[in-house]
């Protein structure tokens, strides 16, 4: 095609311009991909750069003492440039335990073993649909501006393949993403409805506390709750559609749109040439014509009339089969179009990831085949970056002390280290992290006392509830006074009101009493309510406190267990 001749000529007439252009958008993809190495390259080279580097500038700079948590004296230049080094030393702070965090969280989301979408890969899928959109682009350009030359519908067609790419490729890919995420929150869906079946399901409820360096807070969950603690998720826990519903809205718009711009464009062509046809022309124009006065020869009429309909017949055959065959092949290019896009749903699928931190963990741990080989390799970056910091750390010292003595100072003793900044930072990250601990042990522990109160203050009220019925059963259950009984003695007919002490006696003995009467215990079991949710452990607490038998409160336990299932089961 002329375009590409006409791009060929261009880059070798500008190839001073158009090559060291390519090399520089090389150049920043490769500074986009290793961003951290070139960030980590860049301050060595700021730091130990001469006369306007960092150590050279902090040396001439007047030096404040600054002392730390461990009650150690620094300048605050040294401080300044451990913190500038600390920042990628904790970055390659890994061990073989944060190995198997990472591993154990990828376990719990059901991500292990997936890698995320690389560069080549993303390359790849973003050359097959802009292909493929230059196919189709190149039946719209001519639509987009009348009278355009083969040069410019040629531009035009690569500006809509760019365009279209930019819109498919992200989409595609995030519609794989939302697959992937819905097949894992259906899967939780599932498994926590068998666990309602089993009468052993907790709440879809997840825990924000669960994160990749604190991952094993939900051992003892579930394994749909280690789904819903890592995946995001809406209130009611349900797959979402709207973006695989958008990408494919894109697509078949595309798609069909552009088989029907197509269709349309070649049957306006087949009109146009039928129309322009010889066998169109009138019978005057036929020197054979028995109307043509001038022809030597003079066929019947019809046999031009049959000669002409045979011609426009076979020439109606020829433009139906082009047309169908150009409309075939339209559809075979939009199969292939839909095809591509499938590729990239199908990318974003296997290459994408839903936890909150998979990628992030996978990013980690991909490239090692055990926890002992992380280990290793972060081992000799954390002595890079250590031996870098303190040759740094020496220069500056070694400059701070020769302004000192040049100025008459004395020595202000041994020298700080790298390490030992180090240390105080973990030091204080240390104490930071028990800090957090207690306070959430002590709300912890404050919730199950405020539960536990909150219980007894229950049983106390059920307990004075009995006690009050069953003195009212008492006083309903005496023996009426006699009627007979004459007129004078009206002093003995109030002596019955005198046992009314007995009942504060009785409730109060009722209340305070540790353990309920026998007759009592099963309604004082009856008023605790649901006991499925209680384990063994917290049974035998609160039958300790209630003051009942454990084995009673078990049976109820597993009477109200089978009726559960019994109701689930129908």
């Amino acid at each position: 095609m002329e375009l590409f001749e006409t791009l060929t000529t261009a880059l070798a007439a500008y190839r001073y311009i158009v090559w060291p252009l390519l090399g520089l958008m090389l150049l920043t993809i490769v500074v986009i991909r290793w961003w951290e190495a070139v960030k980590y390259f860049f301050l060595n080279l700021a730091c130990s750069f001469p006369v306007i580097g960092h150590v050279a500038s902090a040396s001439r700079r007047a030096q404040v003492e600054d002392r730390d948590e461990n009650d150690t004296v620094w300048y605050k230049t040294e401080r300044e440039l451990c913190a500038k080094y600390h920042r990628f030393y904790e970055r390659v702070n890994k061990d073989a335990a944060f190995y198997d965090k990472c591993a154990n969280y990828l376990n719990k989301v059901e991500e292990r073993g997936r890698k995320p979408t690389g560069m080549a890969l993303w390359g790849a899928s973003i050359f097959l649909v802009i292909l493929e959109a230059f196919i189709f682009a190149l039946v719209l350009s001519p639509f987009i501006a009348n009278n355009i030359s083969a040069n410019q519908a040629e531009f035009s067609a690569i500006v809509i393949s760019v365009l279209i790419g930019t819109i498919l490729v992200p989409a595609t890919h995030l519609m794989g993403a939302e697959i992937h995420k819905n097949g894992l929150i259906s899967k939780a869906r599932l498994w926590h409805t068998q666990a309602k079946r089993d009468n052993e399901a907790k709440k879809l409820q997840s825990d924000n506390n669960v994160d990749l360096d604190h991952t094993e807070l939900d051992n003892a969950d579930p394994k749909y709750l280690h789904i819903i603690n890592r995946v995001q998720h809406n209130a009611t826990v349900t797959p979402t559609w709207w973006k695989s519903i958008i990408a494919v809205a894109l697509i078949l718009i595309l798609a069909v749109g552009a088989y029907l711009i197509r269709a349309s464009t070649i049957n306006e062509l087949e009109t146009q040439q039928v129309n322009d046809s010889p066998y169109a022309q009138t019978e005057s124009n036929d020197p054979f014509s028995a109307a043509s006065s001038n022809s030597p020869f003079e066929l019947p009429a019809d046999a031009v009339a049959d000669g002409q309909a045979a011609d426009q017949r076979a020439n109606s055959e020829v433009a139906g089969d082009r047309i169908f065959a150009y409309k075939l092949t339209f559809i075979i290019l939009s199969v292939i179009f839909v095809g591509v896009q499938i590729i990239g749903v199908l990318i974003g699928m296997f290459r994408s990831f839903a936890g909150i931190q998979s990628k992030e963990a996978a990013g980690y741990i991909t490239g090692f085949s055990s926890a002992s080989e992380f280990a290793s390799f972060h081992q000799l970056k954390r002595d890079q970056v250590a031996r870098d910091a303190e040759a740094q750390l020496s220069s500056l010292q070694e400059r701070i002390e020769h302004r000192h003595a040049l100025g008459g100072s004395t020595d202000r003793g041994h020298r700080r280290s790298f390490a030992l900044y180090v240390s105080g930072e973990e030091q204080k990250k240390a104490r930071e992290d028990a800090k957090k601990a207690q306070e959430l042990v002590s709300a912890e522990e404050k919730a199950g006392q405020d539960e536990l109160a909150k219980l007894r203050r229950e049983v106390n009220q059920e307990r004075e509830r009995i006690a009050l019925e069953q003195e009212r059963q008492a006083l309903r259950a005496a023996p009426p006074v006699a009627v007979t009984a004459p007129a004078p003695l009206a002093e003995p007919v109030a002596a019955p009101a005198a046992p009314a002490p007995l009942v504060e006696d009785s409730v109060t003995a009722a209340v305070v009493a540790p353990a309920p009467a026998v007759e009592d215990e099963a309604a004082l079991i009856a008023s605790l309510g649901d006991l499925t949710i209680y384990t063994s452990e917290e049974l035998n607490s609160i039958a300790s406190e209630l003051g009942v038998d454990t084995g009673k409160l078990a049976s109820k336990q597993k009477v109200q267990l089978a009726i559960s299932r019994a109701k689930a089961g129908a």
